[in-house]
């Protein structure tokens, strides 16, 4: 019985040790002009260079705002004033050969430029919008939703 709760307290601990690893930032704002706002679990943060990025954010700019993250993987994406995105799905796993980004633009404009994800696993990476799901194929690519 002891040995079953060793065992038991164990996996206990590295459960939430993956957990916490999967839910760290996956991205860093490296430029900003004017306003701009992440929502993280329904508590808005006005955002500054530095500012952390995770997976589900939805980040959202002013009207004279702008902001400019670098991913973990070195994707580089460009958000253009009035525009809202979500992140979706976040996964940079190399070495287990599991790569994903799932992107939502609700609405403005947004700038890709593809890192490692993008170049390794070009399929696993997709924008999404209110009229359609783009599948990103090229190294580049500017959208505007209205």
């Amino acid at each position: 019985m002891r040995n079953r709760i060793i065992i038991f307290c164990l996996l206990l601990i590295f459960l939430s040790g993956t957990a916490l690893a999967e839910s760290g930032p996956i991205g860093t704002v490296k430029t900003k002009k004017g306003s701009f706002m992440v929502t993280r679990n329904k508590v808005q943060h006005p955002a500054e260079i530095g500012f952390k990025i995770h997976q589900n954010d939805l980040i959202s700019t002013g009207n004279e705002g702008a902001v400019g993250i670098i991913f973990i993987d070195d994707t580089i994406l460009s958000l253009g004033p009035n525009t809202e995105l979500v992140m979706d799905e976040y996964v940079f796993a190399p070495q287990k050969k599991e790569m994903s980004m799932v992107m939502r633009l609700i609405k403005g404009t947004a700038s890709y430029l593809s890192g490692i994800i993008g170049k390794q696993s070009p399929d696993t990476v997709k924008l999404k919008t209110p009229e359609a799901t783009i599948g990103m194929r090229g190294t580049k690519f500017l959208v505007k939703v209205d």
